[in-house]
């Protein structure tokens, strides 16, 4: 156990929720699948159909293809959000399962397992530290473009890692991540673009139309992860290396209160800067962490993600603590 939180487990005697973990996983998949085999059965409902005209069917078959690529996309976040447990080796307690699971997890949607690592873990090194934090390149832009191209950005830098791991071939260590990933993403592939078809499923009402709902929906969650945070001071600086005490009130991300449900189904991302402050901890820890520490630790609450962009929307990714001074939260400051 933690000496200073007791609430907290050390890493090696928290409880993994494995069987909780295995379903979830198995359950998204299976409703992925069937919002897949429903965007293509009433698609061809409706094509089949003389009760509209053209262009009403074309709408209302459009429209349907639409509203299932947003539910796919919140779908394919709750996987994302397992992938990322498994990126910090708490998705499962084997060391194979849980890199086998965090790799087909994370190319299906989209993102090189083995890359992902390198580039998140980075991530947690320098957390919304100015020219350190690699997700800067997804988000130091204003609002909209963050929210609508800056996933791009997290995209293009995780290939860039999945090449440069492949061409240290004098690396065997970094060249196998390279080829895990694009073994991982092969499969990926395989699933997406051949057994969907195979199941006759037209991806064109499915799969493809799934890729810009999901990249919505991960900018709807994702932007409420650090965006209009006041930077976190260099770990380089002096006064950031001996005050510890500086280290725990600093604060790199918020805390989204949000629904039971979303937090089962997108497992609890949304107590994000608890993560940061105790990233060895399983998901299924993270609301009890807050809970034990909010009276000591800084957080930055908001209440609901749709309020979160709401008050995003008017700040720079780097806001000043002014700006944010309403939602901190330690009642033991």
């Amino acid at each position: 156990m933690n000496a200073s939180v007791p609430a907290i487990p050390h890493p090696k005697a928290q409880r993994i929720p494995t069987g909780e973990n295995l379903f979830k996983t198995l359950l998204l998949i299976a409703l992925l699948m069937a919002s897949f085999f429903a965007a293509d059965q009433a698609a061809k409902a409706i094509d089949a159909s003389t009760a509209l005209p053209g262009a009403a069917a074309t709408a209302a078959k459009w429209s349907l293809v639409t509203l299932l690529a947003i539910v796919n996309g919140v779908l394919l976040v709750g996987l994302a959000v397992l992938a990322h447990d498994a990126v910090h080796k708490v998705l499962f307690p084997s060391a194979f399962w849980n890199e086998l699971a965090g790799g087909v997890l994370s190319a299906l949607v989209l993102v090189p397992f083995y890359a992902n690592r390198q580039y998140h873990i980075t991530h947690h090194g320098c957390a919304h530290q100015p020219g350190l934090d690699p997700e800067e390149g997804m988000h130091r832009h204003r609002f909209w473009y963050a929210a609508t191209l800056g996933s791009l950005h997290g995209f293009d830098a995780h290939f860039r890692i999945v090449v440069g791991n492949l061409r240290r071939i004098a690396e065997p260590r970094c060249a196998a991540r390279g080829l895990a990933d694009i073994a991982f993403m092969a499969s990926a592939g395989a699933i997406y673009f051949w057994l969907v078809p195979a199941l006759g499923i037209s991806i064109s009402v499915s799969v493809l139309p799934a890729i810009p709902g999901f990249l919505a929906a991960f900018a709807f969650r994702g932007l409420s992860d650090h965006y209009g945070v006041p930077a976190v001071r260099r770990a380089g600086d002096a006064a950031w290396d001996t005050d510890r005490s500086k280290r725990q009130r600093d604060v790199s991300g918020w805390v989204v209160r949000t629904t039971p449900w979303l937090e089962w189904l997108w497992s609890h991302v949304n107590y994000h800067e608890v993560h940061h402050k105790f990233p060895y901890l399983s998901h299924r820890h993270l609301p009890a962490a807050f809970e034990a520490t909010r009276r000591t630790h800084s957080y930055l609450v908001v209440r609901g993600y749709w309020r979160s962009l709401l008050n995003q929307r008017k700040r720079a990714y780097y806001a000043s603590p002014e700006e944010v001074r309403a939602f901190l939260h330690s009642e033991g400051a």
